[in-house]
């Protein structure tokens, strides 16, 4: 179902995204891939890149669809540098 978190639009529509260092990028995608293993800190390194990657805080950590909107959005932009 989510939360309002997750059905917000951002005020200002992302058309370009912030640099990120790769190295954290890898280690964040790294991270999700093993979400069994997560705790507050890995959470922590994961939400750091993406506000870094979108410039925008828009998540919600105990809301499913917001995690996922996350993995995903990270999944994507790992995945994008490495085919380069």
């Amino acid at each position: 179902m989510g939360c309002n978190t997750c059905k917000k639009k951002p005020a200002n529509k992302i058309t370009t995204l912030q640099s990120v260092e790769s190295d954290k990028l890898k280690l964040a995608y790294e991270y999700t891939r093993r979400m069994t293993q997560m705790n507050d800190e890995k959470w922590d390194v994961v939400e750091e890149v993406y506000i870094s990657l979108f410039g925008q805080k828009t998540l919600n950590r105990n809301c499913a669809d917001c995690m996922r909107n996350v993995i995903k959005a990270i999944e994507h932009e790992y995945n994008k540098i490495i085919k380069k």
